[in-house]
């Protein structure tokens, strides 16, 4: 029962200050106000009541739970950030001390030098570190010529390499890895000796370390420039597996020994320091100052090779290059700043290295290692792709001779497929590179956004499939039936409408997918195309009204197709435009004359057409002749002409049937006009006219038929009786018109001017 009381009692005080509490914090009432008694006894009758007193108990846990939340919420963010900065805060202070160490060590340089001093002034001091050098000479030597030995003695082995001409990259591998074997001999040797020597010598324990330390880095750096020189293949190109000159192997295999002997002895020193009682703070500063030095090379590297390593990264620029052009702007972004970006990697690993982050030099080369694989993993499937896609798309030398335009139908949409391939690759290559330094990125694009993203992407993709799918088919359809051949093989004659007919439905239906296909995608991109339907609808309302020329021509191009007035291919005259018809849409026609102009005219502008090669054509012509020739020995000479046309094997087929000479058809000027024509098939009336016209030419000048140029003649009139009025004339002698006035010609000047013979008065007599 006094616990029950306590309890209860406990409760009591709870509930009054979770309802004054209010009051007190919106009021602040003085520090003496208390509640009244009614709302006290109020608050026990509650407690005592059971029903009551649970769902305050109720209440109580929801408000305790609900609280606790949100300062557990509220303690997580703040105890993240607050471990954040102040694991900042703890590294920025460590770099301090360290920097504030190096000036206590350059303090402590002067009691180094007299305690170098002493030791030197002290005889058993000095006495013991001379023996501990010559010891370590001894050591030192042992070790360097058991190296020098085994290596003269492997001299004549190490000619293998240069001499062996592999022609396979396994056999240069194998040759790679004797030599290898060759270089690890030697090091093998000094090893041997030097921990042999100094087994042997037993130095002091302090002794001891310094030629330890000396004879691990040795190893490890000799090891190193092994492995490099396996790798790079220094002087021995036939062997070299990446390619690459001489020079390239040579400068790699320069950084490698620079950074090698400065990293490797440079970290030993520090271990052995570190072993002989180096103090903590300095060998810290001290491996700070060695990474730093380290830093300082690398970034010396990185922009001696700018150049080159961006012309590789940017590959080829051109044009003509194969690959997307979006592709090649990203390269040659990439290589116009690859060495900021590797500048900023390499300081970044340095800083999380001497800032000593929590597995954060661990997570950066992790994370740069994947991504080297997933980088190399997707350039190799890139370059498979490419080559299966293009000894997939090569055909036969003889299928190309027998059908010229199959390679290009068949391969139509290789390279758009080619495209979506690579994309894929380059999407999963950045879901992997995500992945590699710690996003969730494959969990992302499953799950949540990234899989409505993705579903989104597949709908459209589909959508634009199937498009393309009946595209195809009716485009395959149209093409089949225009080249259906007959039970001999030979290509069926499609008519000139027929042809325009299904070129004007196929490009319609092209539209109609478009426009189809278009809306679809938009609704996929949650884009409302109820609106936008409507709006189209008033908006070609509105266009109609506005453009009636334009309903007009369409109106007027659905007559003329389908009454096939012209088609294309053929000759026709609009107005004062003349030409062969190119093209035929809805609204207009494009026509070509002789002289290459090219006229679009509208169909709402067409008053007259007139069709020149509708269905046959025909040569036209009027030959002159004078008037002294024979007409019936004319007109046969052309039926002649017209019959040896005909039966030319070349000609001939052009004519349809025989030359009708109509007759005289009007007597001009000069000439007499006979006409006639020549029925041929459509446009080939003026092949067969003009090598008509030569012919005609070439028979008259054989047979002396006169074709007249245009003349004059003067005729001076008769009399009755017949007799003709004599023309006066007079010219000069010479030829030119006298000065002075005209006067009458004699009689003999007269006769000599007609033709008359002049009586001689000597004969005459």
């Amino acid at each position: 029962m006094r616990a029950k009381n306590l309890l209860l009692r406990a409760l009591t005080a709870l509930v009054l200050v979770a309802q004054l509490l209010p009051a007190w914090c919106a009021d602040t009432p003085p520090a003496d106000e208390q509640p009244s008694r009614a709302e006290v006894q109020a608050m026990i009758e509650s407690l005592e009541d059971p029903e009551a007193r649970g769902k305050l108990i109720a209440q109580l846990r929801l408000l305790a739970e609900a609280s606790g939340q949100q300062r557990v919420e509220h303690n997580a963010v703040v105890s993240a950030t607050a471990d954040l900065l102040g694991e900042v805060s703890t590294r920025v202070a460590e770099v301090g001390r360290s920097v504030a160490r190096v000036g206590g060590i350059i303090n402590e340089l002067p009691a180094a030098a007299r305690w170098v001093q002493r030791t030197i002034q002290d005889p058993p001091a000095r006495e013991r570190w001379a023996r501990g050098l010559a010891q370590l000479a001894i050591v030192l030597a042992a070790a360097y010529f058991a190296y020098w030995l085994i290596g003269r003695l492997l001299r004549r082995g190490r000619r293998f390499p240069s001499e062996s001409r592999p022609g396979t990259v396994l056999g240069r591998l194998g040759v790679l890895a004797a030599k290898l074997g060759l270089d690890l001999l030697p090091i093998v040797g000094f090893a041997a000796a030097g921990y042999l020597a100094l087994t042997s010598l037993e130095p002091e324990a302090q002794i001891r370390i310094i030629p330890l330390a000396w004879i691990n880095a040795s190893i490890v750096a000799k090891t190193l420039m092994a492995l490099g020189d396996a790798a790079l293949a220094p002087g021995l190109p036939h062997l070299r597996v990446y390619g690459g000159s001489d020079e390239t192997a040579e400068y790699l295999r320069i950084w490698l020994r620079r950074l090698s002997t400065t990293l490797v002895y440079g970290f030993m020193g520090l271990q052995a320091a570190a072993l002989l009682g180096l103090k903590a703070g300095t060998y810290d500063v001290a491996l700070s100052l060695l990474g730093l030095v380290a830093l300082a090379m690398l970034l010396i590297l990185v922009l001696q090779n700018r150049k080159p390593i961006a012309e590789f990264i940017q590959g080829d620029q051109s044009e003509q290059a194969p690959g997307h052009a979006g592709i090649r702007l990203l390269r040659r972004r990439a290589g116009q700043i690859w060495h900021l970006l590797a500048s900023l990697y390499l300081v970044m690993l340095y800083g999380v290295w001497m800032l000593k982050v929590a597995d954060g030099f661990v997570y950066i080369i992790k994370g740069t290692l994947l991504s080297f694989v997933v980088l190399a993993v997707s350039r190799t499937a890139l370059q498979l792709i490419g080559t299966l896609f293009d000894r997939g798309l090569r055909v036969s030398k003889e299928l190309r001779q027998r059908y010229p335009e199959l390679e290009a139908r068949a391969n139509r949409y290789f390279p758009a497929l080619n495209s979506v391939v690579n994309g894929l690759i380059y999407l999963v290559a950045a879901l992997a590179l995500l992945e590699s330094w710690g996003f969730d990125a494959i969990g992302w694009a499953l799950t949540g956004p990234g899989r409505v993203l993705g579903s989104t992407v597949a709908r459209i993709g589909l959508i634009v499939l199937i498009a393309l799918l009946v595209w195809e088919a009716a485009s395959s359809m149209v093409e089949r039936f225009l080249s259906e051949k007959d039970r001999h093989g030979r290509v069926q004659v499609v008519s000139a409408r027929t042809k325009t007919l299904l070129t004007v439905g196929r490009n319609a239906l092209l539209v109609m997918i478009g426009v189809v296909s278009t809306l679809m995608v938009l609704s996929e991109l949650g884009v409302n195309i109820g609106p936008l339907l409507a709006g189209a609808g008033v908006l070609g309302l509105a266009i109609g009204f506005g453009s009636q020329r334009l309903v007009q021509d369409v109106i007027t191009g659905v007559f003329i197709l389908f009454q096939d007035l012209m088609v294309v291919g053929d000759v026709v005259k609009v107005g004062d435009k003349a030409g062969l018809v190119e093209a035929l849409s809805i609204r207009s026609v494009r026509l070509r004359d002789l002289a290459g102009v090219v006229h679009t005219i509208p169909f709402s502008a067409i008053d007259s057409l007139s069709n020149l090669t509708k269905d046959f054509s025909c040569y036209v012509f009027e030959v002159g002749i004078a008037y002294r020739e024979n007409v019936d020995e004319v007109m046969a000479l052309l039926s002649k002409i017209g019959a040896d046309l005909q039966a030319d094997a070349e000609l001939g087929a052009l004519i349809l049937e025989p030359i009708e000479v109509m007759g005289v058809d009007a007597f001009a000027d000069s000439a007499v006009i006979i006409k006639g024509r020549l029925k041929t098939l459509p446009l080939k009336q003026w092949q067969v006219g003009r090598a008509f016209n030569r012919l005609v030419k070439l028979r008259f000048d054989a047979a002396g038929i006169e074709i007249p140029f245009p003349h004059r003649t003067v005729y001076f009139g008769v009399d009755k009786h017949g007799g003709a009025p004599a023309a006066r004339l007079q010219m000069d002698r010479s030829g030119a018109m006298p000065a002075s006035a005209p006067k009458t010609p004699s009689d003999e000047e007269l006769a000599a001017l007609a033709g008359v013979p002049t009586p001689d008065p000597e004969t005459d007599g």
